[in-house]
């Protein structure tokens, strides 16, 4: 899809009303300001035990507030929990659709980021993007609040880069590279399992060999398991596009016009969705897919991506298909800025109080790639998997993945 094409949907898809009868069904809550920067969760003090799944969240906060002179903007959204506490993602705060419109700024000094490319001889280090990705964002990480994204790595570690901690949780817990032998086990009784295991192997091998061609300054600083982290973030987490030509280069003007163009064109669309019955009501597709990390999305241009960059923010919200969700980069703040369509607020019911969690979608992914990279399923969720000390089971939900997968592809190709 054309950049230029992704900036202009994102005038048709927003609404404008001020009508707070947008979202009845929405919980009622205060909606955060326009340019406030504080996403206001209540949070317990960072922890980076795994039954936190908010740790790190306030210093995020502190570290986005703090850049808010550089333009960092969070607008009717927050961190909060779902699926019964087990789950992080964004909710949405406001009843006003007119409120979907930008409703974050990540200014590009926020913004971890190498070059991509596909082909790892055009890089000019000869490495991969992934690598160089990888090692930087570890190195930010070892740093504590030294470092300039130290909001942003509590936010992946859960906190334990400002502990010092040696070790940090995994962003893709169940992804397929975490699997027990006998969790793997389960995927062997059929030949499309048995493909899915070689890919996941031939990934690790090609892992090993990246870390291996690091050099010895790097190495001395991180393992293989500490490459493996990062790296698994990367995957999980990064946004690849031509965010250079927004710079005056290709397409360049036509992308600050449809920016600038924004207010205008949502409040004419507004008097549309003002008078839409199905604005009273979230979207609720038949499948919902919820996964804590955001996916390789493209949104290049026709000629290719040229950057890879991790947003922070924008990269917690979770996954769903069909959101109509728009990432742009808007060289009038210098930042990424993220809007809404209507099919992006999906409605949660917990304690019998209602909420819109925010989604944003990866496109159509492979279900190999996302036991792979991420370890969900589109449309396998996770409900009344619980220990008996209330976490999350690991091994029952791999199990659940593993045969849903075997169901979906027992006489097919691996899709």
């Amino acid at each position: 899809m054309a950049y230029s094409k992704v900036a202009w949907s994102l005038i048709i898809l927003l609404g404008s009303s001020d009508d707070a009868s947008g979202f009845t069904t929405c919980r009622s809550a205060s909606v955060t300001k326009q340019h406030d920067t504080r996403l206001h969760s209540t949070t317990a003090p960072d922890d980076v035990s795994t039954k936190n799944p908010l740790g790190g969240v306030d210093s995020f906060e502190e570290w986005f507030a703090a850049n808010s002179s550089s333009g960092a903007q969070v607008n009717s959204i927050k961190h909060a929990l779902f699926s019964s506490n087990s789950l992080r993602g964004l909710e949405f705060t406001s009843t006003k659709s007119s409120d979907l419109s930008k409703v974050a700024v990540v200014p590009r000094k926020l913004v971890l980021s190498a070059p991509f490319s596909d082909d790892e001889d055009e890089q000019e280090s000869g490495r991969s993007w992934d690598t160089n990705l990888s090692v930087k964002l570890w190195q930010e990480c070892t740093k504590g609040k030294n470092s300039a994204y130290y909001g942003y790595c509590a936010l992946l570690t859960r906190g334990a880069n400002m502990e010092q901690k040696q070790t940090y949780p995994s962003t893709a817990p169940d992804a397929l590279r975490h699997w027990t032998s006998t969790q793997k086990a389960l995927l062997e009784t059929t030949e499309n399992g048995k493909k899915l295991l070689n890919v996941e192997q031939k990934q690790q091998e090609e892992w090993k060999q990246k870390y291996a061609n690091l050099n010895a300054s790097e190495k001395a600083n991180m393992s293989f398991e500490d490459f493996q982290w990062a790296m698994e973030a990367v995957h999980s987490r990064a946004f690849r596009g031509d965010f250079g030509a927004l710079d005056g280069g290709e397409g360049g003007p036509l992308r600050k016009i449809a920016s600038l163009l924004l207010p205008l064109s949502a409040l004419a669309f507004g008097i549309i969705y003002a008078s839409d019955p199905s604005m009273n009501k979230f979207y609720i597709p038949l499948s919902i897919v919820a996964a804590a990390p955001v996916a390789l999305t493209i949104i290049a241009d026709s000629k290719g991506s040229k950057e890879a960059v991790m947003l922070p923010l924008i990269d917690s919200a979770n996954h769903l298909q069909e959101a109509d969700s728009v990432i742009e980069f808007d060289p009038s703040v210098d930042g990424f800025v993220l809007s809404l369509g209507r099919k992006c607020l999906v409605k949660d019911v917990d304690d019998g109080r209602e909420r819109a969690q925010v989604c944003i979608s990866y496109g159509v992914r492979k279900d190999s790639e996302l036991l792979l990279n991420y370890g969900f399923l589109r449309g396998v969720t996770m409900d009344g998997i619980k220990s008996d000390d209330g976490d999350v089971d690991r091994s029952q939900i791999r199990q659940r993945l593993a045969e849903a997968f075997l169901e979906r592809y027992s006489s097919d190709n691996v899709k």
